[in-house]
């Protein structure tokens, strides 16, 4: 049975949320604030977290910092945050932390359900491609990258690689076919491999693939234009090392 840790200090709302989760069939612990939640966390392992935004003791997004801190590249229950109101600036500075969701009261059944359901089904995609698992990706020979998919490891050619970005403990593959894969390993296992095949690390988290690239837009440090149509920053002190590689390439 899955467990989901709320984090809520209005009653009404902990009991409510309890009521639809154990209905739906999840195992339900409760903590008051973001302090007790801390310490739940810790001893209890939650699948995930459901958690006010503003409370006494600890809030929200402290909550999260202090989880993030604790288990480093770990991963990481979902974090879900309930608020009534979020300034854009604040949503950010939650997503910046790794907030997964966020759900808006007042919330219905369904919303929280259907929310609650896409997390967890992605936490145990990522826990399926943990090393050691069926499903870890491995280099494969010299032209290919083995990573994983539903059914175990497909081998996708280098060439088809647009970028590889960081998400936290784990790392995302775009493809020129429109497809992005998850990967449970962070970007840095990575690099070594895909700098000796025209890659390169533009910013602390995106490595692109110079053929992919269409067009450099000049700046401060400046963005790439890639063959998918996505933008990709460029970090100042990867400048020049970027623009010297492209006019070797032309």
């Amino acid at each position: 049975m899955e467990k989901i840790l709320i984090v809520e200090d209005e009653q009404g709302i902990r009991d409510t949320l309890q009521e639809i989760l154990e209905l739906a069939g999840y195992e339900v612990l409760i903590a008051f604030n973001g302090k007790i939640g801390y310490d739940v966390i810790l001893e209890n392992q939650p699948d995930l977290v459901l958690c006010d935004v503003n409370m006494p003791e600890l809030g929200g997004f402290e909550l999260l910092e202090a989880v993030n801190q604790r288990f480093k590249d770990a991963v990481i229950p979902p974090f879900l945050f309930l608020t009534a109101k979020v300034e854009a600036e604040s949503l950010r500075y939650g997503m910046s932390l790794g907030a997964d969701d966020y759900i808006f009261k007042p919330f219905s059944a369904s919303d929280i359900l259907k929310t609650v359901r896409l997390r967890l089904d992605r936490r145990n995609q990522l826990l399926d491609q943990r090393p050691g698992s069926k499903t870890e990706s491995v280099i494969a020979d010299a032209n290919k990258l083995a990573l994983p998919c539903n059914d175990g490891l497909e081998l996708i050619s280098f060439d088809k690689i647009i970028k590889c970005q960081a998400d936290r403990a784990y790392c995302n593959f775009y493809l020129a076919d429109k497809r992005k894969i998850l990967v449970s390993k962070p970007m840095k296992d990575f690099e070594e491999v895909l700098s000796s095949k025209n890659f390169l690390k533009v910013h602390k988290s995106t490595i692109v693939n110079i053929m992919h690239i269409e067009k450099f837009v000049r700046g401060k440090a400046g963005y790439l234009l890639m063959s998918d149509g996505s933008s990709v920053n460029v970090s100042v002190r990867k400048k020049e090392e970027l623009l010297h590689l492209l006019k070797g390439n032309t």
